[in-house]
């Protein structure tokens, strides 16, 4: 049914066409949220990508036929943790069998030499978001493969109506002024997310000159929902022993989101979060969707 290859990179034609299907898949997923994969998304230089394609059928008219129906980049750790994937089915295969064919072909152990398939990598992590009945799925008929959840997120959404924002006690959060505030904003943020960068497109707005905490929201990120379309607050971060200003800090952000035009905001909140989840639920956050992260190998 299905031909596999992996790739270091693309001849002319094939790109073409795996982008031609990347964005029929970016545009059957945007209305439920899902985020698009794409070529031009920043990966590391050393990733590898796995081309799958149907078979011929022989059917008339369709001889010698071989269409992409999915692809899967891995992507390793700078930190020799586990290698994250990203994968898509185009829209027209989907519920086809295509990704369970693909996992029996291909088998999970990272324990082999040269890691999974090959890729070197040694444990491999991947969203499932909006918990997509098929992700359950796959993940209950390869969990003797040592698939298992690791990590739940929920996606949120609140109205930005003027009237419903509320009023902070307290210095409000603002932009870091100076060059010794935006280089704590930033330290506060590689503590807590690693080596990457915020999104180019982020704003930002700190909590007093020592950067007791941040939040980092995108308006421009056009992001659909039932209700309109959402700007996102990206990360809401606080210094030890400050975790209840958040709760300050979505607010400031919503406050600046409304004044840039979103009139509905994203957020996702990590579900072992309570303090947080709690304090978005009071600012008028409701459930939108639940992320479940799942991982072969490596520890939870």
């Amino acid at each position: 049914m299905i031909t596999y290859a992996w790739r270091t990179a693309f001849a002319r034609e094939e790109e073409h066409e795996l982008r031609e299907m990347l964005d029929a898949a970016a545009a059957e997923d945007a209305e439920a949220g899902f985020p698009a994969v794409s070529l031009d998304q920043p990966y590391p230089d050393d990733a590898s990508h796995l081309v799958v394609r149907l078979r011929p059928d022989g059917r008339a008219g369709h001889e010698g036929s071989s269409p992409v129906a999915a692809y899967l980049r891995v992507e390793p750790d700078p930190d020799r943790g586990p290698a994250t994937l990203r994968y898509v089915v185009r829209p027209e295969f989907r519920s086809r069998g295509v990704s369970t064919l693909l996992v029996e072909t291909l088998g999970l152990d990272v324990r082999a030499d040269g890691g999974w398939a090959g890729t070197g990598a040694a444990a491999l992590r991947i969203w499932a978001r909006g918990d997509h009945p098929a992700a359950q799925r796959m993940a209950r008929r390869f969990e003797g493969c040592g698939v298992r959840s690791v990590r739940r997120q929920w996606q949120l959404l609140a109205p930005l109506r003027a009237a419903d924002l509320p009023d902070v006690p307290g210095p409000a959060p603002r932009p870091p002024a100076s060059a010794a505030e935006r280089a704590a904003v930033m330290a506060l943020w590689h503590q807590r997310c690693g080596r990457d960068e915020p999104p180019d497109r982020a704003e930002v707005l700190a909590a007093g000159p020592d950067a007791a905490g941040a939040v980092w929201y995108d308006p421009h990120a056009d992001e659909r929902t039932e209700y309109g379309t959402a700007g996102r607050i990206i990360a809401v971060l606080a210094a030890p022993g400050r975790q209840e200003i958040r709760a300050g800090l979505v607010a400031a952000a919503m406050a600046a989101l409304r004044e840039r035009g979103p009139r509905v905001v994203a957020i996702a909140v990590d579900a072992q979060d309570h303090a947080l989840a709690r304090g978005c639920r009071l600012l008028g956050f409701r459930h939108d969707r639940t992320d479940i992260e799942y991982a072969v190998g490596g520890h939870a």
